[in-house]
């Protein structure tokens, strides 16, 4: 028995070591996994604990996103394991929240896509972001709205314009993701940014663009020339340009 856990002290080592020189991403899954349950078991030999959990869930991302009451029906996972493994896709999304938590200045789609994409990071259910700027086009405040489900949200329209004119945003972008993957515009899309659009313009507030993100890329409604414009009372599609052309949509109808 002694011998056996010297072969498991050795062999932890030599994992320590191994990360520690080239990263966690020079590990397999099943290594990737067996070394993250060290934290939570001292002593126990986690690779057989690995190797189920893969078998159950399918792969790394499977077993991040199932809930801590399935990870503890694997045998050798207990609360503390199940925990640690399930926040982790939270914590990676706290940590590209944090690092994107600024004021610079989001002066053009690219800069609001790759924001988006980071805030979308580990959410496996559809959910409403809305980002905030001032006139400097700074992020002032965002808010995440109502409550998704795996395969689709509604958005709350009066929310969103109560938390815009709360914080005396000069205008705002929507964002929602699509889990699935396909990051095109539904056609209840664009119904709901049209209706934003125009419950925002009442009060002074300007819709610059709602994005739509996967896990791999966004897609931008101004970009696709799918942002509606308001003209009084109408609504109408035009082609829009990036923001830092200074150009204003509205001019050049």
């Amino acid at each position: 028995m002694a011998n056996q856990k010297g072969v498991h002290a050795g062999h932890r080592q030599r994992m320590h070591q191994r990360v520690q020189q080239y990263g966690l991403e020079s590990l397999a899954e099943h290594e990737a996994l067996e070394y993250l349950l060290y934290f939570t078991n001292a002593q126990k030999n986690t690779n057989p604990i690995a190797h189920a959990l893969l078998e159950k869930f399918g792969d790394l991302a499977g077993v991040l996103e199932a809930s801590e009451e399935d990870l503890c029906s694997v045998e050798g996972v207990g609360p503390a394991s199940a925990r640690l493994l399930h926040l982790l896709p939270q914590v990676s999304a706290y940590y590209h929240r944090s690092r994107t938590r600024d004021r610079r200045r989001m002066k053009t789609t690219e800069d609001l896509g790759a924001y988006a994409m980071a805030r979308f990071q580990g959410i496996s259910k559809e959910r409403v972001l809305l980002i905030c700027l001032s006139r400097q086009r700074r992020i002032t405040y965002t808010a995440w709205l109502g409550q998704g489900m795996e395969d689709r949200v509604s958005l709350p329209v009066q929310e969103a314009i109560s938390q815009a004119l709360r914080v005396r945003a000069e205008s705002a972008v929507l964002c929602h993701n699509h889990p699935g993957g396909n990051a095109l515009p539904s056609r209840q899309d664009l119904e709901a940014t049209a209706e934003l659009a125009r419950g925002m313009h009442t009060v002074g507030i300007e819709l610059l663009d709602h994005l739509i993100v996967t896990d791999t890329e966004y897609t931008s409604l101004r970009q696709r020339s799918e942002m509606p414009v308001l003209l009084g009372d109408r609504v109408r599609l035009a082609h829009l340009r990036e923001e830092e052309t200074g150009e204003d949509p509205e001019e050049k109808t």
